[in-house]
Parts: structure tokens; sequence; C-alpha cells
């Protein structure tokens, strides 16, 4: 268990981090209001990775919980394209999806090796044919045992340590902090 005094700092510092990348995006959306144009430019705002800050009593990256793989994902389309505002799809995007989102907007062709998928059709609220789960994975690098597999559809996760063979299922709408593991229990056995 971690002490609590330390994990206290532990989320200062974290938070003072985050507060001050806001504030340099305030900065520069600033910048380009005064410059004329934010209104013209497509904006698109994500991370790499979370950081567990002491969830299940970890720190740092690779680990398929939501603290350390659900990121901040936010596109603004430029307004002349005339898309609705505020859409927020229940949808799972990734990272693999900036690329072809920008050459879309580019006009420009996507490479058929490309795994991911324009972010385009959601912007405008079109969900249909978008994809049902989204596969995520990290090599063991701090540990070896740690090397894992998911998939989740935003709504369950599956979770899956390939070099332990250790499973967990989590329903992430009753259990948002992922400490129910299901995997266990028959009647989610298939």
């Amino acid at each position: 268990s971690i002490d609590a005094q330390a994990m206290r700092y532990a989320r200062a510092a974290y938070f003072g981090m985050i507060n001050h990348i806001d504030d340099q995006v305030g900065r520069l959306i600033q910048f380009m209001q005064t410059q004329g144009v934010f209104r013209d430019t497509l904006i698109l705002f994500t991370s790499d990775h979370g950081e567990m800050l002491g969830d299940h009593n970890m720190f740092r990256k690779t680990f398929a919980y939501e603290s350390s793989a659900r990121v901040p994902f936010f596109v603004r389309p430029p307004d002349s394209w005339g898309y609705p505002s505020e859409v927020v799809p229940d949808t799972p995007v990734g990272l693999q999806d900036i690329m072809p989102t920008f050459l879309d907007a580019a006009a420009a062709e996507v490479p058929t090796s490309v795994t991911g998928s324009s972010l385009m059709p959601l912007m405008r609220g079109e969900t249909s044919g978008w994809r049902e789960y989204l596969h995520g994975e990290h090599a063991g690098c701090y540990n070896y045992d740690d090397g894992v597999h998911f998939l989740t559809d935003g709504i369950e996760k599956y979770i899956w340590y390939s070099q332990t063979n250790r499973e967990h299922l989590f329903n992430l709408n009753e259990d948002p902090n992922e400490l129910c593991d299901l995997s266990g229990h028959a009647a989610h056995e298939e």
C-alpha cells in the first residue's frame, strides 16, 4: 500500500503538471484567436498514455487499466466544415486514428497498410461501420511477465497477460475503477 501523504504529494505534483499543460494549450489557443486562425484550424489533442498515479497501487504507464490506457482525445474541426458541435461518440478510438484523420482532412489518400481509421465520419455524427472494439498491447518492458493485450468496446474490457496467461474482465460502466474482476465468474466464462 502507498503511504497516504506520499500519494497526496505525488498527485499534487502530477495535477500541477497537467495544469501547466492546460495553461500552455490555453496560450496557444489565445494566440491562434488573436491571429484569426483558431476557427479555421483542425485541432486534435491527445496523449500517448495515462499515469496509474497510485491506482491499483501502481505508478507509470504500460498497464491496460483505464488510468494508464485511457487518454484524452479531443478533436475540433474548423467552423467552415459545418460539422455538429460537441459530438461524443461511444465508440472506441485510438492513436492509430490520428494519421488517417489528418490525411483525410487534407484530402490525401490513406495507405491501405494503416490500421487506423479517419475520425471524420465520427466528427459528423456517423457511427455506423466504426470498429466494435479496440485492441491494445504493451510489451513487458519493466517486467517480462507484464506483457499484455486487451480488448475493449468501451463498456467491457478483457485483459490477457500473454506471458503468464493471467486474465481480467471488467464492466467499465458498473466498475469504472476496475476493482471487480469478473474473469473468474462462471457467468462470464464465454
